[in-house]
């Protein structure tokens, strides 16, 4: 007669030693049996077994049969007749269960009622969990959960175990991944404690439709076999077929992936494809080397229908100090062989290569570069969509300290303008910038800038220039009782410059060739703001007039010096209130001048905020800065500039900055980012205007006018499109580009549709056209996109990214 303990018990394998106690399972379920005095009472709802609304999994290929089946022998079932040398060394296995009891005649332990077996990181959850002696075979039935060291949970009705819970035969498998992927089968198995097997099984990341569980994920991968390596980390499917919406779309006959424990690995990844206008029809093959854990590196071939093949990689390493990043590709293609649009082709050797890096010297100081070159001036924008008129190479040192900064770097440019023949300098600068602390002088702060400039140009191409900058400061800010906020400033420029060649280029000035000149520029500035602020219960409003003093000696010719950073001037609401309106120190803003504006403000409590500024200069003395004519300074009076930022709520935000001509009120400048409308439908527009004429009376303008039309819906909770258009309407009017993009996106699958039309030529005759884009991801599976470039390296357009 079977011995019974009907009471809960939890229990420990024991340690004594005993012929009829065994290692692991075996033991245990016996010390169960018959040693009810070692067995402990937990709180029941510690053990309480998962309802059926846990089993999460995806619609097997054929239906499992109702009910728990009875054993079935089966040449692949779990045995355990290994000896017991093979085994490893097992960890005590833990029991919980409602009821456990002992048949002495058929050597059978039966442990029923919310069962919990545990051997390290290894459990199983089930109604009833029986141990025959004999067989040394363990099975479940009914709701059965067993949870995988990885942290894969697999689920069943029915399941035979061996005695170390690693090898394990189960039928209606149903397995939970870690990243919430999903397996499902007939039949499954898992082998050596690392294969799980499933036949006939279907895998698919997607969630299951909450309305009806039973219909088909978006997209699933069915397979005559799948298996998953816990070692190997790899998930491979014989015989698979791809499903979207439960409709076959493509077959092969293997097919592996990673599982959700890798984040790199060696091998193919999903091709790409596209087309192009002046490329043909793209095709484009992509192999991952994951070379060591501190190393990898892509290797790239593309195929065009109208070029010839290319290739291209990247390189990437880790230092314990830093990293270093390669790219490049090579073809032989076509270039332009002339200045215009229609001229003949050469096939050539074309390519480019970047190379970036950044190490650690040590706390303070760290070393960094930055190599972009290509062939000639049109491959990147033929083959990687880069548009840019430069492409800049630098190398630097810098460190920090405090608030103190210092750097040395060289920077080299290469034109991507088709046909400029004027060579690009050198530019060696370094630079050292302290502060000082707050009311550490005088009440206030010091500062000190400092550089070192050297441009380096070839014969004819312009002066080689040298230049050393000193220039201490200080600021203090002043709040009186009565409202008014006060900032005082103060500067002197110290420097110096050295240049040959000077004066070959400026038909204005002749006789020197070689020049030596020093200055020093003291400026000081006071700037007085009176802030009203009024408080409502939705929201709070701002006034504030300003007005500003600053006062410079005035300066001699400056074109007797230099000029490599202030070659242009855009005078707008940013640089209205700063010491020098010029962008660099070449060219300094001297003499006397009175600067006022106002700005007004509200903020809701809540949301919504919309500011507005406006202000003008007046000069008190005249001025040898040279300001250009149509740059708005140029006269005694400037023009008016401003800004209105307008966000009442989400959807609506506008951004808008002028400049008013201050003698007949006609625009100058206008810039316009706007977009307005709720995510079912958005519109969006952005709008420049800038007149750039140097004559207030001359009758034929010049003009630089430009806009860019979006709409975008989210139509539904998955579906959204967007549309763009550029057109230009002065100097040449016409279209410019456009673009459509489709795309669909759930928490599975991404697919999107994108597709561009070019209008521009190049002087090379180099036009792109049309071009189509795709972009389909399947989660934990792969991506297939079309061509794209990598924008840390060149930071150029990356729309077909």
């Amino acid at each position: 007669m079977p011995k019974h303990v009907s009471r809960r018990a939890r229990a420990k394998a024991p340690t004594v030693t005993n012929p009829i106690l065994r290692s692991g399972i075996v033991g245990l379920m016996v010390a169960c049996g018959v040693v009810a005095a070692d067995l402990a009472v937990p709180d029941a709802a510690n053990a309480q077994s998962p309802g059926t609304s846990h089993t999460p999994g995806v619609k097997p290929a054929v239906a499992p049969p109702a009910g728990v089946p009875a054993a079935k022998p089966a040449a692949n079932r779990p045995t355990a007749n290994k000896p017991a040398a093979d085994k490893p060394p097992q960890e005590p296995v833990l029991l919980t269960a409602d009821q456990v009891t002992f048949d002495e005649e058929k050597n059978l332990v039966t442990a029923s009622g919310n069962v919990e077996l545990a051997q390290g990181k290894r459990s199983v959850r089930a109604d009833q969990i029986t141990y025959n002696q004999k067989t040394k075979v363990v099975t479940a039935t009914g709701k059965i959960r067993l949870v995988e060291p990885s942290g894969d949970i697999i689920f069943a009705d029915y399941a035979e175990l061996t005695d170390d819970l690693r090898d394990v035969f189960i039928e209606n498998i149903r397995v939970l991944m870690t990243d919430n992927g999903r397996m499902a089968g007939n039949e499954g198995e898992r082998r050596e404690g690392r294969l799980t097997r499933v036949n006939r099984g279907v895998y698919s990341p997607c969630d299951l439709c909450k309305e009806d569980p039973t219909r088909p994920p978006l997209w699933q991968l069915r397979a005559v076999r799948i298996v998953h390596d816990n070692e190997a980390h790899e998930v491979r499917y014989k015989d698979a077929t791809m499903e979207i919406f439960g409709i076959p779309v493509a077959y092969t006959p293997y097919l592996s992936h990673p599982d959700p424990s890798v984040d790199r690995k060696s091998g193919f990844l999903t091709p790409s494809a596209g087309s192009k206008s002046n490329l043909g029809f793209i095709a484009k093959t992509h192999y991952y080397w994951d070379i060591a854990p501190d190393q990898d590196a892509t290797f790239d071939l593309h195929e065009y229908t109208k070029q010839g093949p290319l290739l291209g990689g990247q390189y990437r390493k880790r230092f314990e100090n830093g990293r270093l990043e390669l790219e490049g590709a090579i073809t032989r293609g076509d270039l332009p062989n002339g200045n215009y649009e229609g001229a003949p082709t050469d096939r050539r050797n074309r390519g480019y290569i970047a190379a970036r890096g950044l190490f650690d010297i040590d706390e303070t100081w760290r070393t960094g570069f930055n190599l972009k070159r290509a062939t000639d001036e049109t491959f990147l924008r033929r083959y990687y969509d880069f548009r840019e008129d430069y492409l800049t190479s630098k190398a630097y040192v810098e460190g920090f300290r405090g608030r103190n900064y210092a750097s040395a770097a060289a920077y080299s440019f290469q034109d991507m303008r088709y046909g400029n023949t004027v060579a690009e300098p050198i530019a060696v600068p370094m630079q050292y910038s302290a502060l000082g602390e707050p009311n550490s002088l005088f009440g206030g702060r010091w500062s000190l800038d400092s550089s070192l400039l050297s441009v380096a140009r070839p014969d004819d191409a312009g002066p080689n220039t040298r230049r050393f900058v000193v220039q201490p400061g200080w600021e203090r800010n002043i709040v009186a009782n009565a409202g008014f906020v006060t900032t005082l400033q103060g500067s002197a420029l110290i420097a110096g410059y050295t240049a040959d060649r000077f004066n070959s280029t400026d038909p204005t000035i002749r006789g020197e060739e070689d020049v030596n000149r020093f200055r020093f520029f003291p400026q000081v500035q006071a700037t007085v703001r009176y802030p009203f602020v009024r408080y409502g219960q939705s929201s709070s409003q701002l006034i504030e007039p300003i007005a500003q003093l600053t006062a410079a000696p005035k300066l001699s010719n400056n074109k007797t010096f230099p000029n490599e950073d202030s070659i242009d001037v855009e005078f707008d609401d940013v640089n209205l209130l700063q010491q020098n309106r010029f962008t660099g120190i070449d060219r300094l803003d001297d003499g006397v001048r009175f600067t006022y504006g106002l700005r007004t403000a509200i903020y809701g409590n809540t949301e919504g905020s919309a500011s507005l500024f406006l202000g003008q200069s007046r000069r008190v003395t005249d001025s040898s800065a040279g300001f250009a004519g149509g740059s708005g300074l140029e006269d005694r009076v400037s023009d008016y500039v401003g800004r209105l930022d307008l966000q009442p709520a989400n959807w609506l935000d506008v951004n808008y900055g002028f400049r008013i001509d201050h003698d007949t009120l006609s625009p100058r400048r206008h810039s316009l980012n706007a977009s307005a409308g709720v995510p079912a439908l958005r519109l969006s527009t952005s709008y420049a205007y800038v007149d750039q004429t140097t004559s207030r009376n001359a009758v034929t303008r010049d003009r630089v006018e430009q806009a860019t039309f979006g709409l975008s819906s989210q139509f539904t909770d998955y579906w959204s499109v967007s549309l763009a258009h550029t057109q230009a309407m002065e100097p040449d009017a016409g279209p410019r580009s456009s673009l459509a993009v489709l795309t669909y996106a759930d928490e599975c699958l991404i697919f999107q549709t994108i597709a561009r039309r070019d209008y521009t030529v190049t002087t090379a005759g180099e036009q792109d056209g049309n071009t189509l884009f795709f972009r389909l991801v399947f989660k934990n599976v792969g991506e297939f996109k079309s061509p794209g470039i990598n924008a840390g390296f060149l930071g150029g357009s990356t729309a077909n990214q």
